[in-house]
């Protein structure tokens, strides 16, 4: 007798351009050689279909510091239509900002769709595990660590 495996979320298996669903976290924190400490995003932004990955440096774990890195990962690579990412207050933070724009006035202005924001369960961490072991992956790589430093 054999199980079925559970299918994918079609987020997951639905050709679309690489990043249009995003899984966002951080990575680090990692010492720069001159003594400073930042953070990988996952912003190791990681694409859920094509397991690309888009690696963006902060320097805190603000809500403010998270948006300039989403800002800069939109420039390069377009507008996320769909994020995963976990509860962090960071991401939360960015969360409750971009929800008080006003929708009706971007729309008149540009074609940008509203970003759909998934937030996995607090106490179900496992729900983020493809962008998890592609963190630890890059995480690992020895050049990245002998490049950066400690």
């Amino acid at each position: 007798m054999s199980s079925e495996q559970t299918p994918l979320p079609s987020d997951r298996v639905t050709d679309c351009v690489p990043f249009k669903i995003a899984g966002i976290d951080l990575a680090g924190p990692l010492f720069l050689k001159d003594g400073r400490k930042v953070w990988i995003k996952k912003t190791l932004f990681t694409c859920a279909v094509y397991r690309a990955v888009h690696l963006e440096l902060v320097n805190s774990l603000t809500s403010d510091a998270f948006l300039l890195a989403l800002k800069c990962f939109i420039a390069r690579r377009n507008w996320p239509p769909t994020i995963y990412c976990d509860n962090g207050t960071n991401f939360r933070g960015a969360f409750n900002h971009l929800s008080k724009l006003n929708r009706s006035k971007i729309a008149e202005e540009s074609r940008t769709p509203k970003i759909l924001w998934k937030f996995i369960p607090p106490t179900a961490a496992w729900w983020g595990g493809w962008w998890e072991r592609l963190v630890r992956t890059i995480k690992e790589l020895f050049f990245l660590k002998r490049t950066l430093g400690r």
